[in-house]
């Protein structure tokens, strides 16, 4: 990959994660502004399978979660993205997540100024929701999605040669044990609790004013957020005879491969996005997956049929080292 080709992909990216969702908001923010004038000062927001209007809210929230959605949601992509391309990181997670953002901007800003323009000058909310407008806004949405695809240039991620195991001497009954601790990258931890401060915001709205199904939903959506985040912050690692286990500091989730399991470690340099599309445990093609705090060094486990657990941590060769001896000490292990 040629830095003419990275700079292509850093503007391209730039582009169709930020600039275009922030245009494509402030025009649709600005017609919703022009219609909240002519509509109810209570606009429906909810339509039932039947074309009925079920939920409603005051009409200035329509254009307060465009804003925040369209805007907040593009923003906090690039602001996850863009530190990575900078460094020269690169895959198609970047290229899927400028698409996204271009995506979302389009559905949000078109949902809300059609669903408003629906209700203009109508004397109250009641009004039966076309039924092409939803499938139109999400093919219109999709198109600029592919488009914001296609705008930008096909860097595939490659992965970096593996670094070299410390030789760590283990003899049969004997217990050694490897702890490590390893905490999500600050900026990784910001971004995510923008991301749930936005999703908070989005849905206070129809958590305080709609009906009560929406509120539950929004209320168990904010909640399922804050376990998210709260779970990723930090992991613990171990090596011992068992094998490599990585807990978050909350107890849950828990990943392990047993020693059994484990065919080689080795030491590898890490990238979230590049790799994996994010931070905290991730899964990827080709049985991947990872346990991804930061981006560095990591220790990278090959499973007997072909799967591959990436954890980054401090201290990756000594890791390294110690599941290979164990796995070759463990009784019955042989090959397939």
């Amino acid at each position: 990959m040629t830095a003419d080709t990275l700079n292509i992909a850093r503007r391209r990216f730039t582009l169709v994660a930020l600039i275009v969702p922030a245009v494509a908001t402030v025009v649709a923010t600005a017609a919703q502004l022009l219609f909240v004038a002519r509509v109810p000062s209570t606009v429906a927001t909810h339509w039932g399978w039947s074309g009925a209007p079920d939920g409603f809210a005051p009409a200035w929230t329509v254009p307060l979660a465009t804003v925040l959605i369209g805007i907040g949601m593009p923003v906090v992509l690039f602001a996850a993205s863009i530190g990575g391309l900078r460094r020269g990181d690169h895959g198609a997670a970047y290229r899927l997540l400028g698409a996204v953002a271009t995506g979302v901007a389009v559905l949000v800003g078109a949902l809300g100024t059609a669903t408003l323009g629906i209700q203009i000058d109508r004397t109250d909310p009641a009004v039966t929701l076309p039924v092409l407008l939803i499938p139109t806004v999400i093919l219109a949405a999709v198109a600029a999605g592919l488009i914001g695809w296609a705008v930008q240039p096909h860097v595939p991620w490659r992965p970096t040669s593996a670094g070299a195991a410390i030789d760590v001497p283990v003899r049969a009954g004997e217990r050694v044990v490897w702890l490590q601790g390893v905490t999500l990258a600050r900026a990784g931890a910001v971004i995510l609790w923008i991301a749930f401060g936005i999703g908070c915001l989005a849905v206070l709205p129809v958590l305080f004013l709609g009906d009560l199904v929406s509120a539950v939903i929004a209320g168990i959506v904010v909640v399922v957020l804050f376990v998210v985040v709260a779970t990723t912050l930090r992991f613990h690692v171990r090596v011992d005879p068992e094998g490599l286990t990585a807990v978050s500091a909350a107890g849950w989730p828990r990943v392990h491969v047993p020693s059994a399991d484990i065919v080689s470690a080795e030491v590898v340099e890490v990238s979230p996005m590049g790799e994996f599309g994010g931070w905290g445990i991730r899964w990827a093609s080709g049985g991947r997956q990872g346990v991804v705090l930061r981006t560095g060094e990591g220790v990278l486990v090959r499973r007997r049929d072909g799967r591959t657990l990436t954890v980054t941590v401090d201290d990756a060769a000594t890791a390294a080292g110690l599941l290979t001896a164990y796995a070759a000490l463990t009784p019955g292990r042989g090959t397939d």
